[in-house]
Order: C-alpha cells, then sequence, then structure tokens
C-alpha cells in the first residue's frame, strides 16, 4: 500500500480525525524531550493519517495544533483504523522511530475530564519529559 504526502498547510489548515490514537516517540531521541503524534482516519481525505509533533493540545475541544501549524480535531472516541495502523507503522520506519509510548487513553481521559468541568478551555503547550 502506497503512501504519499498530504495537502499543504495553505490547502487543507485543518484536518478532523476519526478512530484516532495518540503516541509519544523520541523523535529527536531518547535523550530529547519525546513528541507527541496524533493518528487516525481522516474525515477529509478519506485516509489514514499521522500528524507532525503536536505542540498544542486544547482537550476542552480536542483540537490541537502541530508543529507545521495545522490544526487537528479528535472526532469522538478513540480507536484502530488499520489505514491508519499502517501509515503509523510506515512513519515511524521513515523517521527512524524504534520506540513508542501508547498515551491514547491519557488523552481521552483528558478530554473527558474536560468536558465535563464547565468553563475549562484554552490550549496548554505540550510538556513530554524523557521516556526511560
Amino acid at each position: 500500500m502506497p503512501t504519499w504526502p498530504i495537502d499543504s498547510i495553505e490547502d487543507r489548515p485543518d484536518i478532523t480525525l476519526r478512530s484516532w490514537a495518540a503516541f509519544d516517540v523520541p523523535l529527536n531521541g531518547t535523550d530529547q524531550p519525546w513528541t507527541r503524534h496524533f493518528t487516525g482516519w481522516s474525515c477529509e481525505d478519506e485516509q489514514g493519517q499521522v500528524s507532525s509533533a503536536v505542540q498544542q493540545f486544547d482537550p476542552a475541544t480536542g483540537k490541537c495544533v502541530t508543529e507545521s501549524g495545522r490544526v487537528y480535531r479528535l472526532l469522538g472516541r478513540p480507536g484502530h483504523d488499520l489505514d491508519a495502523e499502517y501509515v503509523w507503522q510506515r512513519w515511524k520506519r521513515i523517521a527512524n522511530v524504534h520506540e513508542e509510548r501508547d498515551v491514547t487513553s491519557e488523552v481521552f481521559e483528558a478530554i473527558q475530564a474536560a468536558q465535563a468541568t464547565p468553563g475549562t478551555k484554552g490550549a496548554a503547550p505540550m510538556k513530554h519529559a524523557p521516556v526511560p
């Protein structure tokens, strides 16, 4: 199954992911802060997709801004999509990433807590510590 680049940020500034998952990876080396990435089924492009590193995340809206400046919206509950899984594995191979930490439950719990708390809003910068 081939993979191809997604539209430019000018052409596709926002993407909605369903059947999504979240992972932290040592993109810049295990001695550097790990980066967070979302993967899932792009509702707009009808294909699996992986985000660039997440810079800000607002659990109240389920939206994040990535390193590229693109805005991703997490739709509904996390899930598993075979096309997204393929793209994620391919992305890791290309990026030479051999470790990952599945943080999907952590992200989903933050979304549920924020949406259950009235008045919660505002994106928070992502802060990741190296994972042993």
